[in-house]
């Protein structure tokens, strides 16, 4: 058995590594490890931000379905005031549709990658590196031809917001590692806005509507407009955990990767959880 020495001195080192991180101070100068939220706040509306939320179409028997979030490792402020977040962020997609009494899955899409943050007053920007792969679903294995979806790509997002009221926002990238092949270019342009809080001390009861802006290249002459009208239920006053039910309307090509080029208008009721 190891001297009981060997085994604690990793332990400890371990707890100063981490009590560094979360409390230390050098100057006016603050480390946070692992902060409770990101930075940089997920675009509602953006139909690929990693989120947790499920929707049912209304004009046809399908739904989607969507596990993702943001981990944010490591965040520093220093003394101008101004905030910089690093992390990692991942989400699956999946796509269901009726089959007489059951619902196979089509598509499912997943996102994986890293990022880094930063937010000054009410300009806040985030630069990622992000993979995509799409995979046909099993209830169309030997119907229908799968493609081969697996790329990265680079891409930043600038946004300008008053948390309690608006948040505007313009996001620009490029594929790289692209299959399949095509005009790798993209950029959205979006954004939000909130009445005023009605809710108690306790909690934050809004209404709000979004509406993003996309242009990819690998399908030109077309724009993937996706808006959303819904009330949105905090667990506490301005941010935090919140519950939010919208009524969405898409309208563009699709968004999973095995039907990139087919088009896509639906309306949907979506349930949402922002942590």
């Amino acid at each position: 058995m190891k001297h009981p020495q060997r085994l604690l001195t990793p332990f400890l080192a371990l707890c100063l590594f981490l009590g560094i991180f979360s409390t230390a101070r050098a100057g006016s100068n603050l480390w946070t490890f692992l902060p409770i939220k990101p930075l940089f706040s997920p675009l509602l509306a953006d139909p690929r931000e990693p989120l947790i939320g499920v929707m049912g179409y209304t004009n046809q028997s399908r739904y989607e379905g969507e596990v993702g979030s943001f981990v944010e490792f490591l965040r520093y402020t220093p003394a101008d005031g101004s905030q910089w977040g690093w992390g990692i962020f991942g989400s699956g997609f999946i796509l269901l549709d009726e089959d007489g009494a059951t619902f196979p899955m089509r598509d499912g899409d997943w996102y994986a990658g890293m990022y880094l943050s930063e937010k000054s007053g009410n300009f806040s920007e985030r630069v990622e590196f992000e993979h995509e792969s799409s995979h046909l679903g099993d209830s169309l294995q030997g119907i229908v031809l799968p493609l081969f979806v697996s790329r990265e790509n680079f891409n930043l997002a600038l946004s300008y917001s008053d948390p309690r009221l608006f948040r505007l926002y313009a996001r620009i990238g490029s594929w790289v590692n692209m299959a399949p092949t095509g005009d790798p270019f993209f950029y959205s342009i979006g954004g939000e806005l909130y009445s005023p809080s009605f809710g108690s001390d306790k909690t934050d009861l809004r209404f709000y509507t979004s509406l993003d802006l996309t242009y990819k290249g690998e399908t030109p002459n077309t724009f993937n407009k996706t808006w959303q009208l819904g009330l949105r239920a905090g667990m506490e006053p301005q941010g935090g955990r919140a519950v939010r039910l919208a009524l969405i309307y898409y309208d563009g090509n699709s968004e999973f990767g095995q039907f990139y080029q087919q088009p896509d208008s639906h309306w949907a009721v979506g349930v949402f959880f922002d942590f």
